[in-house]
């Protein structure tokens, strides 16, 4: 072996000899390409391609905007049924917006309210105890507005379903740990009861047990005392109620009163008989009995409070005079409980009596006594409206009240100075009509039980702010029925004039105020009208010998006669039918008035704004006075003629409606009146004078047919009628009533005239039948005024007679036809042949003549008139046949 070569010789060829290179195993390896980072690689070009390539396909139904077209959605596009399911959200935003929608909803598209009522009731109804203010407030507008006035218009059986779904949730409201929760559950409550009263007395029990225990709640400390106003409230609507409904039962239970054994053994066990109670009563008032004394806890309390601010709070005054109105309510329950009949099975028969109501009510009422003196000598308004609620709370208990409990004395005395301050201390007229009512209204049952020498002032004090009360004032309504209420025995039983209780001297003040009341209520406060003459009518009948010189004004609502004999007319023809008829009938009972009255009742009566019922009211009236003996027989005759003498008769025109009708009416009415009176001739004998005088006045055709109607029932056969100015006036009426009738001797063709000249001539007819005399008279005259005298004549139109021969001879021969033709008149005429013979000479003797004042066309009217009168007269057979035959025309 050598050594080994050194230096770079061997170094270099080391070097340069190549390493071998590793065997590969299994194939040949592809081609390695460097690339740029960020390059995208190309595909490899063995890449199968995997793009698709499609056209979009639209499906029109599948779209949400699509399946919401046609339906009922709010402003954000949310359905109904969409908005019900927000309301349950966890988020209180949500739930705002959620009711927020339902009410847009509603009020864009009533008809989703009417579909899915009870759907929305049974969804909202969960929101009544939401932790949200906001949410409920807004449940309880959505209830108010919308869902509550809907609901009215359902059935009975949908109606009771749906309330029973509000009403175990407020029930629940009311007893739950948050107290605003609490308080807003008793808003609640009130809302139903409001609009579904009906429905309260399932609930009334257990509301009641809320209403106890959320107002003795330690919680609701006094800082947070003004939110019970809301729960006063709500307590005072379920008390008003409850009232309300037992004032009706009070028939029932006069009904179940006289029901047979059998009959009330089924009344007290069967529970559906409609005689029962809605409430029931004995668990009831045991739950009002502790209410009681809580809310006089409260009002002492509150009391307290006031008296000490400098400034009244309006939300304590609100909360104070709530709780006072609670305990009157509770009251009112109390003594209609004490006074209800009671039924004859002792299984029936309450607990509650006198001696319960003042063993439990009366004692916690001390305490309210107490309070009223705070109150006292505070001059705001508010303390005094405080103190009239307290008084009322006491008058409603005044039959019970003992004197020893409470001095009856300086009671009266209390109630005495807030008539007394009423009117210098309540400015605001609302507020005085409001609270001052009931304790008017209470105030006869106050004077009747308390003690005689205890009544004098609260008499003074009623009756001078009975005096100063104004007619357009509501107060005068309670002091109109409390005046009734003392002077007459109706509602109480009780003469308060004879049972001593000092009433009796204070009847002539009330009187005298009442025409004084009904003069100026006629055009202040027409109601107020019709309850005076009411009361006025009622005193009359109570009292028949009443002196009424208290009453005279009550003259004025007819009219003023001056002393020149001019009468105008008073209120009584505008007023209405009722009240007209109330006053018509109080003249029955005031006769000592009528005297005065008669003339000025005339005027009235012959007005045409008085309605003819009335009219012949008034007359049947005056006619019952008169039999009566209260009125003088020529008060009645005078009235009577008046009527007739005056009564104003026009026939129909676009302007007016005829009332002939009506005066025929009156006329049987005067002329019935006047037969009733006894002796027809000595009945004319009291009135000639009066009568001769009207008709002297020469009256219209009617009225001087009436006249001679009352002669003719009266005495036909007068010898009163002979005298110049009478025949003159018979005369002249015929002559006036067939002018008309006249222009034409044909009356065949004239019906309707015709009828009317009989009707007008039918009461001379029978004056002629029984005095001949007159008929001859008559006829006298008649022959003068064919011959042209008709100066002798009394014309009742006031106008000329026609000038010509023919139409003053057609004028005669139409009255004497109408004569002949009736039989009775045969013998009566006979006995004025000459005056018959006398005209068909003259109208033969001016046919005859050739006097150019006769033309040819009278001579035929002339004509017409002699053959028809010759050949009437004929019928007569008074004369031989030769007198008439005889005569005739020449020419």
């Amino acid at each position: 072996m050598g050594r080994p070569k050194g230096g770079s010789a061997a170094s270099s060829s080391s070097s340069k000899k190549p390493k071998p290179k590793p065997k590969q195993r299994g194939g040949v390896d592809f081609k390695k390409y460097k690339h740029k980072v960020g390059r995208k690689l190309p595909p490899p070009k063995n890449a199968t391609n995997t793009e698709i390539k499609s056209k979009t396909i639209v499906l029109p139904e599948q779209s949400m905007a699509s399946e919401r077209a046609g339906m009922a959605v709010n402003k954000r596009g949310l359905t109904l049924r969409e908005l019900l399911q927000q309301t349950a959200h966890y988020n209180a935003n949500v739930r705002r917006a959620a009711l927020n929608g339902i009410k847009d909803i509603v009020v864009k598209h009533p008809t989703e309210l009417k579909l899915h009522k009870v759907a929305i009731i049974e969804k909202l109804q969960e929101r009544i105890c939401d932790t949200d203010k906001v949410v409920r407030e807004s449940l309880y507008n959505i209830l108010q507005s919308l869902i509550f006035p809907s609901l009215k218009e359902d059935n009975a059986i949908s109606t009771r379903s749906t309330l029973f779904l509000l009403m175990a949730n407020i029930l629940n409201g009311m007893t739950h740990l948050s107290i605003d929760i609490q308080l807003m559950a008793f808003r609640f409550l009130e809302l139903v009861v409001l609009n579904f009263p009906s429905s309260f007395s399932s609930y009334a029990e257990q509301a009641f047990n809320n209403f106890v225990a959320v107002l003795s709640n330690d919680r609701i400390n006094l800082h947070d005392r003004n939110k019970l106003n809301s729960v006063l409230s709500g307590l005072g609507h379920c008390l008003s109620l409850v009232a309300k409904t037992i004032e009706n039962d009070d028939i029932s239970n006069r009904q179940v009163h006289d029901l047979s054994a059998r009959e009330l053994w089924k009344c007290t066990t069967d529970e559906d008989n409609s005689l029962g109670r809605a409430f029931a009563m004995p668990n009831l008032l045991l739950k009002l009995q502790s209410l009681v004394q809580i809310l006089i806890n409260s009002v002492e309390v509150s009391a307290s409070e006031l008296c000490a601010k400098s400034a009244i709070d309006a939300s304590s005054c609100e909360a104070l005079l709530s709780a006072l109105h609670c305990l009157d309510t509770i009251c009112r329950i109390f003594v209609h409980e004490v006074k209800k009949p009671q039924l004859k099975f002792s299984i029936s028969k309450t607990q509650f009596g006198p001696d319960w109501l003042r063993n439990s009510l009366l004692v916690h009422l001390k305490n309210l006594w107490g309070v009223k003196c705070l109150f006292h000598e505070k001059g705001d308004d508010k303390f005094f409206i405080f103190n009239l609620k307290i008084a009322e709370i006491f008058l409603c208990l005044s039959a019970w009240i003992d004197s020893t409990m409470f001095p009856a004395e300086e009671f009266c005395h209390f109630v005495s100075s807030l008539f007394a301050k009423q009117a210098k201390t309540l400015r605001n007229k609302d507020l005085m009509e409001m609270y001052l009512s009931p304790i008017i209204t209470c105030i006869p049952d106050l004077i009747f039980n308390a003690p005689d020498d205890s009544k004098g002032h609260l008499l003074e004090a009623f009756t001078d702010t009975f005096r100063g009360c104004k007619v357009d004032c509501k107060l005068i309504l309670p002091y109109l029925d409390a005046v009734g209420e003392m002077l007459l025995p109706e509602k109480t039983g009780t003469w308060f004039a004879e049972d001593g209780s000092g009433v009796l001297g204070y009847h002539d003040a009330w009187i005298h105020e009442l025409p004084r009341i009904l003069l100026q209520s006629i055009d202040k406060a027409p109601s107020v009208t019709k309850v005076v003459l009411k009361l006025l009518l009622r005193i009359g009948q109570y009292f028949p010998t009443m002196d009424c010189e208290n009453l005279r004004p009550f003259i004025k609502l007819f009219g003023v006669e001056s002393s020149s004999g001019a009468v105008e007319l008073g209120p009584f023809v505008n007023l209405a039918r009722d009240c007209q008829e109330l006053a018509t009938s109080c003249l029955y009972y005031f006769p000592s008035l009528l005297p005065d009255i008669i003339r000025p009742l005339a005027s009235c009566c012959l007005s045409d704004a008085l309605e003819p019922l009335i009219l012949f009211k008034v007359v049947e009236v005056l006619q019952s006075t008169y039999k009566a003996g209260s009125l003088q027989i020529t008060e009645q005759l005078n009235f009577l003629l008046l009527l007739m003498a005056r009564f104003r008769v026009h026939p129909g025109n676009p302007s007016k409606v005829s009332n002939w009708d009506t005066f025929k009416s009156l006329n049987r009415l005067i002329l019935t009146s006047l037969s009733e009176m006894g002796d027809g001739s000595l009945v004319l004998e009291l009135m000639w004078n009066n009568l001769s005088n009207a008709i002297a006045q020469k009256p219209s055709m009617h009225n001087m047919n009436g006249l001679f109607r009352i002669i003719v029932t009266l005495d036909a056969g007068t010898n009163k009628l002979m005298n110049e100015d009478a025949i003159k006036l018979i005369a002249g009426y015929l002559v006036d009533a067939s002018l008309d009738l006249s222009k034409t001797i044909e009356v065949g063709f004239q019906h309707d005239k015709t009828r009317l000249f009989q009707y007008f001539i039918k009461p001379c007819t029978i004056m002629f039948d029984k005095n001949d005399k007159v008929l001859c008279s008559t006829l006298e005259m008649l022959k003068s005024f064919i011959t042209g005298d008709d100066h002798l004549l009394s014309s009742l139109s006031n106008l000329n007679y026609p000038g010509e021969l023919s139409c003053r001879v057609c004028v005669v021969t139409t009255i004497l036809i109408f004569l002949c033709n009736d039989q009775k008149l045969h013998r009566n005429l006979s006995f004025g042949k000459l005056v018959i013979k006398g005209i068909l000479d003259y109208i033969r003797h001016q046919l005859d003549s050739s006097g150019p004042n006769v033309t040819y066309e009278e001579k035929q009217k002339l004509r017409s008139a002699f053959e028809q009168l010759k050949t009437k007269a004929l019928q007569l057979n008074c004369w031989d046949r030769s007198e008439l035959e005889g005569l005739s025309i020449t020419r």
